[in-house]
């Protein structure tokens, strides 16, 4: 059984490692464009960002048999996308170990998002994903009950030019 709970600086290299197995899932299908062809862990920015992610409050970990096997941290829209015009709670980052593909993981985290979004009185819950891909990631959102809002590209970004998608969920 898939179980949720606070994520903090203790959980750190198993989210790391969380993403390391998820770049090489990736990797493996040939889709480097979400998060590169490099391992998080050894990766200053991206130890950074994980570090940042425990140290926020908003990290959940989803544990099953004792090893964590996804997070998912929910926090503030980040500054590449458009502000919201209502109140939100934002998934900023969310990961399943893709050795576990198909036991509900991702769903489970999702799920923690919407209580606690409705749990915190906001009125959407929102999220961006990598557009790439045809799509498969927006397409797992949309099975999900979010509905596609804005596209947006991170021209700056290492790689080239990222292309992104916002999806929104209702939660009132």
């Amino acid at each position: 059984m898939i179980t949720i709970r606070p994520g903090d600086s203790g959980d750190i290299t198993a989210v790391l490692g969380l993403f390391d197995r998820a770049v090489e899932w990736l990797v493996a299908r040939g889709q480097i464009g979400q998060w590169g062809d490099e391992p998080w862990t050894g990766n200053p920015q991206r130890e950074g960002l994980v570090e940042r992610l425990a140290a926020s409050g908003g990290l959940r970990v989803a544990m099953l048999d004792g090893a964590a096997v996804g997070a998912v941290n929910l926090g503030s829209a980040p500054g590449y996308v458009s502000p919201a015009t209502v109140s939100e709670l934002y998934i900023e980052a969310l990961v399943t170990d893709r050795r576990h593909k198909g036991a509900g993981i991702g769903t489970a985290l999702l799920e923690r998002a919407r209580e606690e979004g409705v749990a915190q009185g906001v009125t959407q819950l929102r999220v961006d994903c990598w557009a790439g891909a045809d799509g498969e990631l927006v397409r797992y959102y949309e099975s999900q009950g979010f509905v596609r809002d804005a596209e947006f590209v991170v021209a700056d970004h290492p790689r080239g030019p990222w292309h992104g998608q916002v999806l929104v969920q209702p939660l009132q």
